[in-house]
């Protein structure tokens, strides 16, 4: 577990959310800013420790991090509201020309926030633009016709671990919303997993779920059709190896994909 807030100053204009920036970070011309995704959240919001398992928060400038608590109106505690104060936090700690590199349902934060003249660009791993029926279980299951019995557990499972008062499991079902976005600043970076290759056995039985329901390809989580993204408009950069969602936000693949998008200038 990595400590995300340590040597780090916070800028926190409301309870859904913090952006911790370095002391370097704030002196930059060009930082760069991450946004996990919203999985480890989960279970991060019953105690707000300040170590997270995901190591894209030490990896550059400063993070952006969910602090939405466990009371109030969960519908609130959406993406739009979280990009909101994410453009805030951005003011407060006057940072201009962000980078934001982004990881799962961050995307989605970044997307949102790529309206505000301080973000540059938004590189945006696996995250679901074009949405993932996983975050509403009940309407998954009204587009399986024949449903195995795994199929039946891995969709109770779904019902249990995803809470559907959340106004952002809303948005993850959904994907973006393109009028709320500039494109121009959007990259996304992502692929389907490949069955034969994969190892992990639940991103292959969620790929397999999610292609019953929608007949799409995806990474095991999200959503991954080039022709729906090219319809779009939406600029993506396909995976030099195809990865399920878990592997997608590891270290070794967030700083890939940070390196190979700046060789490429994109």
């Amino acid at each position: 577990m990595e400590n995300y807030r340590k040597d780090k100053v916070r800028f926190q204009p409301n309870n859904l959310g913090s952006l911790y920036v370095t002391k370097e970070g704030l002196g930059k011309d060009d930082p760069t800013i991450y946004i996990g995704g919203q999985m480890e959240h989960r279970f991060h919001v019953i105690e707000q420790t300040g170590y997270t398992g995901d190591p894209g928060h030490n990896m550059f400038d400063g993070s952006w991090f969910y602090d939405y608590p466990l009371w109030g109106k969960k519908s609130e505690y959406n993406i739009e509201n979280f990009a909101k104060n994410l453009q805030d936090a951005l003011e407060e700690a006057k940072l201009e020309n962000v980078t934001l590199v982004t990881e799962s349902a961050g995307g989605l934060i970044g997307a949102y926030a790529t309206s505000n003249p301080r973000i540059k660009k938004v590189v945006a791993i696996h995250p679901p633009i074009i949405g993932t029926p996983l975050a509403d279980a009940s309407k998954m299951a009204s587009m399986i016709e024949e449903k195995t019995r795994e199929d039946k557990m891995l969709l109770g499972l779904l019902n249990i671990i995803v809470n559907t008062n959340y106004g952002f499991e809303h948005d993850n079902y959904n994907g973006v919303k393109l009028d709320k976005v500039d494109l121009d600043k959007l990259l996304v970076v992502s692929s389907k997993l490949n069955k034969l290759t994969e190892k992990n056995n639940i991103a292959i039985k969620t790929h397999d779920l999610i292609y019953k329901a929608t007949g799409l390809e995806s990474d095991g989580v999200v959503v991954y059709d080039q022709d729906t993204l090219s319809r779009l408009g939406i600029k993506y950069l396909e995976n030099e190896v195809e990865l399920n969602h878990f592997d997608a936000g590891s270290k070794k693949y967030i700083n890939d994909v940070y390196t190979r998008t700046r060789r490429l200038g994109k």
